[in-house]
């Protein structure tokens, strides 16, 4: 018999691993206590992948066999299995925390590679965006009409995880996780796909227009080529061809994050341009810090984003981005901090994808122009009623809109009009933007040269897994350029 291993792919169809084992498939998860013990790891996350998993048992007793639930280590748990004459299946998976886990499974076992990331020791193609599309274009993996019945017995159960791990979500309901509900979130978003292009920027829009496709597709309930295959199935001419292409980047992005962790298994833990490891690390300012946590900084949208993403577990990738680089930038604390309070709280947290997005924003791979937000431009191209705000910031709520991005600026007898004492009722900025822009642009000027020289590095720059539009040649004359134009001051 074949064990198939499900980690982050809860699903029967297009799975690899599951091809491979065929009507021969003993479907097996693990919970393993180092993931599920981790000290990021969030209850309504758990929730969702509980759900995950007994939607995908519904799915294999159609198929005539059961899941099987082990609780432990997985490369123990599987040795054992071997031991005992099953063949282990299952697909390589690199976007965890569990890295050197990660390594001991693919040395051990023989793994399958069922998606679009090309694994470190095949090392990755110079034209990689060209391979991903032809898998996303590709045939999906086929699944066996029906499976044999098996008498595997586990060891535990998912209520018996539940209780162990006293499972009680704070945050409010997502939505049921499983291939169903992914099915049935994709379908109703296609029949809305046109609005897609004009409401990621707006939060209050992203709230109710976006796909909230994310997390079904980080746990694998349904894949990113289903995504897109059914995407292209579903329009036509006449839909509006912005948003379709745009939403087909950000499922084609999900899978080019994936490749980063692939090539840079250390991205969630050190800066990928070594010119700026442990930037900010030694000067932390617990005030500036626990105010950008509770929502306290006194800019208006920055708070609404911070305490949406507390209270729902979700935030549009605008505001990811704008509350990631306040934080660095203009609060100048260590990234890796920041990164991690949004991967303890987002429903749909990927490594990958928050931890690079987070260095990106940050400044820290060297390469990208310094994206420095403006949380007061922010408020009037995004949410210039303060909708988004005046939903999670309740006490500026009879601010009127005029001031609604800088309550500071309210004249004192407005401020009683209204109800809101700048300084009581809501913080005052608890820096001055402006200022603190300025400095951290100037530091990254000052910078640029030595970043861009840490590229003649070949290991740096394999693992900085940049895009192909990033020419190294380029790159390097650009430190040689820094280089002079600095020289002739000298």
């Amino acid at each position: 018999m074949k064990i198939v291993y499900h980690r982050r792919d809860l699903r029967t169809l297009d799975n690899k691993a599951l091809e491979v084992a065929g009507e021969e498939a003993v479907p097996v998860y693990i919970f393993d206590p180092g993931e599920w013990n981790h000290e990021l790891s969030l209850d309504a996350r758990k929730k969702f992948v509980l759900e995950s998993l007994k939607d995908l048992n519904r799915q294999y007793i159609k198929l005539g066999t059961e899941l099987t639930f082990f609780h432990g280590d997985p490369v123990e748990i599987l040795s054992d299995l071997e031991s005992e004459g099953h063949e282990i299946v299952f697909n390589k998976d690199a976007n965890h925390f569990s890295q050197e886990k990660e390594r001991k499974l693919r040395q051990k076992f023989s793994p399958v590679n069922g998606s679009a990331v090309i694994s470190r020791e095949d090392g990755r193609p110079e034209k990689w965006a060209e391979n991903a599309k032809h898998w996303f274009e590709s045939e999906q993996y086929s699944r066996p009409e029906s499976i044999k019945e098996n008498d595997l017995e586990g060891n535990t159960s998912i209520e018996e995880v539940k209780d162990k791990y006293s499972i009680r979500p704070e945050k409010e309901s997502f939505g049921k996780g499983g291939s169903f509900e992914a099915r049935k979130s994709l379908e109703d978003f296609i029949e809305n796909i046109d609005d897609y292009s004009g409401c990621i920027s707006s939060p209050s829009k992203a709230e109710s227009s976006t796909s909230h496709l994310s997390p079904y597709i980080r746990y694998g309930c349904v894949s990113p080529r289903q995504v897109y295959q059914r995407v292209e199935e579903k329009t036509d001419s006449r839909n509006n061809e912005r948003s379709v292409e745009m939403f087909k980047d950000r499922i084609f992005w999900q899978q080019h994050f994936n490749q980063k962790i692939e090539d840079n298994p250390e991205l969630f833990e050190k800066a990928i341009n070594p010119v700026y490891e442990g930037l900010h690390r030694e000067n932390r300012d617990e005030k500036k810090v626990e105010a950008w946590k509770k929502g306290l900084t006194g800019y208006p949208l920055v708070d609404a984003s911070m305490r949406a993403l507390v209270e729902t577990g979700w935030l549009n990738f605008r505001m990811r981005a704008m509350c990631a680089s306040f934080y660095s930038y203009i609060l100048k604390e260590w990234w890796k901090e920041g990164a991690d309070f949004f991967y303890k709280h987002l429903i749909d947290a990927d490594v990958a994808i928050n931890y690079y997005q987070w260095q990106m924003q940050s400044g820290l791979i060297g390469v990208h122009a310094n994206r420095i937000y403006n949380p007061t431009k922010q408020v009037m191209d995004n949410d210039p009623e303060g909708e988004f705000i005046r939903k999670y910031v309740p006490e500026l709520g009879n601010v009127p809109d005029e001031f609604i991005d800088q309550p500071w600026k309210m004249p004192e007898r407005i401020q009683k009009k209204c109800g809101v004492i700048i300084g009581e009722d809501y913080p005052r900025p608890i820096v001055d933007y402006e200022r603190e822009a300025r400095k951290a642009r100037e530091f990254f000027n000052s910078k640029a040269s030595e970043a861009y020289a840490s590229f003649r590095d070949d290991e740096v720059w394999r693992r900085a897994s940049l895009s192909s539009r990033h020419d190294r040649e380029e790159i390097l004359e650009k430190a040689d350029d820094s280089q002079k134009d600095l020289s002739s001051f000298s």
